[in-house]
């Protein structure tokens, strides 16, 4: 049964459809004359169901929920659902069929258990160590384009592999780091947009490739940040953590953002993972979020530098992606904003690491994704990025130590 909760294993359940038949329901080996086809759709938020063809009415829309593995407990059918009934020869006699088709969602008050069980686990962790170095160094973590449920490459599952493996490498960064004299004493945590992949409107064949729906893909997300933010604000005194949106974590329709900017999961799985700490102030005060409300870049400053965070789909124009985030960095400077102040721009979106520095004040790093790429851009292009996570060490004299984890 499906029930609304996160489990470890959710990656690996079954992609097919799993019946449960009762004798005399679904009717066997009939073709109808018009095509009809059992199936279960996502659209991010709701989940609509076309049953089996039935030899009889339904009196209880539950069976059809428990037919398709959902727990009648959690979910309910909404209104209207429409009944299709029809005459038609069916082995060698006239009989009437029956098909359902309807909206399924959770029932009101059902709540998000894993959110819950979340702030439950961050209420038994112990009191910070107070006995943590200190220095005048950030160690920089750049969160981008994981995509959560994109099945390209080695889609989710691999996705997920390599977070859990990047939190344990970028641990032993911090420590190798210290081994030889950097003097790190704050941490810098940045969500650079894409972190969810999103149901519709990014491309065509998105619904029809995702592989999880929104809700699965914000538990799945905000689990792995809270678990990564959990491990690294405990080897620091002072933690500072960001993002910005990304076009993936838009809440669109007709493929174009239909409310505000900061109506988006990028940013809300920060914001969830905010007030899951706060449940623990003894252990995660120290946890400082720096959230935009409908902003779409954010502008900090740290040991002394002036830095920006983008998701790079908000340059616009032609040339490479290096030329359009130069474009809009100018426009934003002529323009006396924050970002266009900054000495440091980090961007994400495109997939792939690069830096340049067009001056000593001036300096653009575009970070790569950890997602299993694009088959789309690698058919068109023959090109493929590595995935990775941006990691360096910010001090007076600007950034160091870069690497790809």
């Amino acid at each position: 049964m499906v029930k609304p909760h996160f489990q470890d294993d959710s990656l690996n359940r079954p992609t097919e459809k799993q019946t449960i038949r009762q004798p005399g329901k679904a009717v066997q080996n009939y073709k109808p004359l018009v095509a009809h086809k059992p199936e279960v759709n996502f659209d991010g938020l709701d989940i609509e169901i076309t049953s089996d063809v039935l030899d009889g009415p339904l009196p209880d829309w539950n069976e059809i929920l428990e037919n398709w593995g959902f727990d009648p407990e959690y979910y309910e059918a909404t209104d209207p659902i429409k009944v299709s009934q029809w005459d038609a020869i069916h082995e060698g006699e006239v009989k009437t069929f029956y098909s359902y088709k309807g909206t399924i969602r959770l029932k009101t008050g059902v709540k998000d258990f894993d959110y819950k069980d979340l702030v439950n686990e961050i209420k038994k962790h112990r009191k910070l160590n107070k006995n943590l170095p200190s220095g005048d160094q950030a160690f920089v973590v750049c969160l981008s384009d994981w995509q959560i449920a994109k099945a390209d490459g080695d889609g989710t599952e691999g996705t997920v592999r390599r977070i859990l493996d990047m939190i344990d490498n970028v641990e032993e960064r911090i420590r190798d780091l210290r081994k030889i004299g950097r003097d790190l004493g704050t941490l810098v945590v940045v969500g650079l947009g894409d972190i969810v992949e999103s149901c519709d409107g990014q491309y065509n064949t998105q619904t029809f490739t995702v592989e999880l729906n929104r809700r699965e893909q914000t538990r799945i997300a905000r689990r792995l940040v809270r678990d990564a933010i959990c491990r690294w604000s405990k080897m620091f005194k002072d933690v500072i953590v960001t993002a910005v949106p990304g076009n993936h974590g838009e809440n669109r329709k007709n493929g174009r953002l239909f409310t505000t900017p900061g109506d988006n999961d990028d940013v809300a799985i920060f914001e969830a993972v905010c007030e899951i700490l706060s449940a623990n102030p003894e252990a995660y005060g120290h946890v400082n979020f720096f959230l935009p409300e409908d902003e779409t870049s954010v502008t900090l400053e740290l040991v002394g530098h002036r830095v920006g965070f983008a998701h790079g789909h908000i340059a616009g124009g032609s040339g490479s992606p290096q030329q359009k985030i130069r474009g809009w960095w100018k426009d934003q400077a002529f323009c006396n904003t924050l970002v266009g102040s900054a000495k440091l721009l980090i961007t994400g979106h495109y997939h792939h690491f690069s830096i340049i520095e067009y001056d000593m004040d001036k300096v653009h790093i575009q970070c790569p994704a950890m997602d299993g790429g694009s088959d789309w851009w690698k058919d068109k292009t023959g090109e493929h990025s590595r995935p990775g996570t941006l990691t360096f060490v910010l001090d007076h004299a600007g950034y160091r130590d870069i690497e790809i984890i």
